[in-house]
């Protein structure tokens, strides 16, 4: 147990660790532990202990406001309450910036997450317009307009390839719990899905391309529904419009 008069510099040896003392504290502290090896000992603990913490997760740089907060939590702004608590509040003050740093990290993972959805979207529009540029130096390919319920746009078809491309304006933006389902629909009208697909914000206009798995002079039209999120066997939801071949 350490005796009263190393009380108030093992009170400030967390805070010290963390480079969060004023100048004159500091030298006082620094001048005691020349002499102290309880409380080098100590300093030596804190440090090992914020740098095992600090290595894991990539470095921040707390912002002025928090090392204001953090110097307003010393022991030297609250000595007489700090002797009663059963934390120092230089200890309180350590977790403190090792939960905000934490936070920052969280912060940071959530951030290009979102960056990382924002890639894949480019990626997958990009895709659908090189499909669509590639259908059109073929041969062959079968341009189809779209005009209905004010939704308007073009079916580019490729009957070797059983490639399908699809471009389409005004589209409504649905719900995260919805999607848009494409359907290949065949001479008895059955329905078989050619996949799903969500229209971007940011675009005036939704693409949409495929290589289907079934031969597409085998159908007679091609249907986009509205589904549940992750699509369906069958359509279930509203049509937005149908186009025959």
């Amino acid at each position: 147990m350490p005796s009263n008069k190393h009380t108030p510099f093992l009170e400030n040896i967390p805070a010290y660790a963390l480079g969060a003392l004023d100048a004159g504290q500091v030298a006082a502290l620094e001048s005691h532990l020349e002499t102290c090896a309880s409380c080098r000992g100590e300093l030596a603990a804190y440090r090992a202990l914020s740098e095992d913490l600090l290595m894991a997760i990539p470095p921040k740089t707390p912002p002025a406001s928090m090392r204001r907060q953090l110097q307003s939590k010393l022991p030297s702004s609250h000595r007489l309450s700090s002797r009663r608590m059963g934390w120092s509040l230089g200890q309180s003050a350590l977790v403190f910036a090792l939960g905000v740093l934490l936070l920052l990290n969280v912060v940071s993972l959530l951030q290009m997450r979102s960056f990382q959805q924002q890639q894949a979207q480019l990626s997958h529009q990009l895709q659908s317009e090189q499909t669509a540029l590639a259908l059109l130096s073929y041969p062959g390919i079968r341009t189809i307009p779209i005009n209905a319920n004010g939704i308007t746009g073009t079916l580019l078809l490729d009957d070797d390839r059983n490639a399908v491309a699809l471009f389409a304006w005004n589209l409504p933006q649905l719900p995260a719990n919805q999607t848009y389902q494409a359907w290949l629909i065949d001479s008895q009208e059955e329905r078989v899905s050619l996949g799903v697909f969500r229209s971007d914000p940011t675009l005036p206009f939704t693409s949409f391309s495929i290589i289907s798995s079934n031969k597409i002079a085998n159908f007679v039209g091609i249907g986009v529904t509205v589904e549940p999120s992750g699509g369906s066997s069958q359509p279930t939801g509203p049509r937005l419009f149908r186009v025959g071949f």
